[in-house]
């Protein structure tokens, strides 16, 4: 076996922490509710109330009466409460952290976790898929998958071709590059051998930003438009569209100190094809074919054996093409899609 079952009390810890980490993310999720601020602004000797928001818009509410200050003192008591409630909330994940820490539980690289997270806060779409996908499959399945078909030196940040103007509208004014050196300054642009753009820190820490496209390298996407010159431009891989047109997966992992993370990537089962395609693709380098074909088998064990309670979906049989899965069905044990 490439994975053992969590014991008792490592699903346990991770339970109770999950459960935890969502109750923060249904907490946040009303921040709306309370964010920016509401203070009086005198206007021809008259106060008036105003609402700011983040963005530097400010909405008047009416002038000072009873009504209004009745608002405002609602407002604030609501943001402090909310404030309150949060740093509890987060506090006691500090606990569950520790507990996580105890059991081996904290396993995701904390360098991706934080570049997870600084996309998050910024609303950017993506998913993470390669290796760093292994993590999310784990967790859902209660498993600890071997060290060896999870180390990795870099992470693969998918981006939707088709919300190009929604990923730029995200991430300007600073840009991607600028986003990653919020989470390590040594963040650096290089190109590689195959004029591929990406971020590498000083401890070689590699992030690429990929999306799906045609077979023509020359042919210019939404990015290389929308982003300014010099930035981080996801790459062109035409195999991508899958992976895009394929379902959502996610599931909560938790990074080196044991803090919870919402980790999104693709369906297993479309990790599977496109692992069991790209490895056996003639130009890949032997040493990654190999390495793709075992986490093929890897992940189609899981969902054989631990996973079975997936829904059902033909997403992923549209998504790929016919051969593929029928290649795939017959040389991996007990995989069927």
């Amino acid at each position: 076996m490439s994975y053992t079952r969590l014991q008792l009390e490592q699903a346990k810890v991770a339970t109770n922490a999950i459960q935890l980490f969502e109750a923060l993310e249904a907490h946040r999720d009303q921040a709306r509710q309370v964010a920016g601020s509401m203070h009086w602004k005198r206007i021809a000797g008259r106060d008036y109330l105003y609402r700011g928001y983040s963005h530097g818009k400010n909405q008047s509410l009416g002038p000072r009466s009873p009504e209004t200050e009745s608002i405002k003192a609602s407002f604030d008591a609501g943001k402090a409460a909310h404030k309150t409630r949060e740093d509890a909330l987060k506090q006691q994940l500090k606990t569950h952290a520790a507990y996580a820490r105890a059991n081996r539980l904290h396993r995701f690289p904390l360098i991706a976790a934080r570049i997870i997270r600084a996309l998050q806060r910024r609303g950017v779409p993506f998913r993470i898929i390669g290796t760093n996908a292994l993590y999310a499959y784990e967790a859902r399945a209660g498993v600890l998958i071997e060290p060896e078909h999870l180390a990795t030196s870099d992470v693969d940040v998918l981006m939707d071709a088709r919300q190009g103007v929604r990923i730029a509208a995200q991430v300007k004014p600073e840009g991607l590059l600028s986003l990653l050196r919020r989470t390590d300054k040594t963040f650096q642009r290089i190109t590689d051998a195959t004029f591929m753009f990406c971020a590498v820190n000083d401890t070689g820490y590699r992030v690429d930003f990929i999306t799906q496209g045609g077979s023509d390298p020359l042919q210019v996407n939404d990015f290389e438009r929308l982003l300014e010159e010099g930035d981080l431009t996801p790459v062109i891989i035409e195999s991508l569209k899958w992976l895009v047109a394929s379902p959502r997966f996610e599931a909560v992992v938790f990074d080196e100190r044991g803090m919870p993370l919402r980790l999104s990537t693709a369906d297993p089962r479309a990790f599977v094809l496109h692992k069991w395609y790209v490895s056996q693709r003639p130009d890949r380098e032997p040493a990654k074919r190999y390495r793709d074909e075992a986490q093929a088998r890897l992940v189609a064990s899981l969902l054989h054996h631990e996973l079975r309670d997936l829904p059902t979906t033909r997403a992923v049989t549209r998504a790929f093409p016919h051969l593929l899965r029928q290649d795939a069905s017959a040389e991996l044990d007990d995989f069927d899609v």
